[in-house]
């Protein structure tokens, strides 16, 4: 977990859009403030290790802070995807994600390459 968390923390530091709040061997916390409207994101990661330290299970949410940004295009699902996509954790060994439309709103119509 260790080496992912790394990726995911060196993902997050040099872009704009995104602001580090904390990070941890089993926690990152970011914000994500999108370009159009300015709505700000919060962004968690949980990282577990499990059998004998081989693998890690990743559990992520992204959450408007905006009470009323509800279709928003998939804005949430793109700020994690765009992560694990751009850290080359999606291409790792065992990677599966778990998600639905009704988990991240409009995440089947959502445009990642916005965000």
């Amino acid at each position: 977990c260790c080496n992912i968390g790394s990726e995911l923390y060196y993902k997050i530091k040099p872009f704009f859009f995104l602001l580090l709040q904390s990070a941890s061997v089993h926690f990152i916390a970011a914000k994500h403030t999108t370009p159009f409207k300015g709505y700000v994101d919060d962004i968690h990661f949980r990282l577990v290790t499990y059998h004998f330290f081989t693998c890690c299970h990743v559990s992520a949410m992204s959450i408007s802070e905006a009470w009323y940004a509800i279709k928003d295009h998939g804005t949430n699902y793109c700020n994690l995807y765009n992560l694990m996509e751009g850290s080359g954790l999606t291409e790792a060994r065992g990677y599966k994600e778990v998600t639905s439309d009704f988990l991240c709103t409009q995440r089947s119509s959502a445009n990642c390459t916005v965000y």
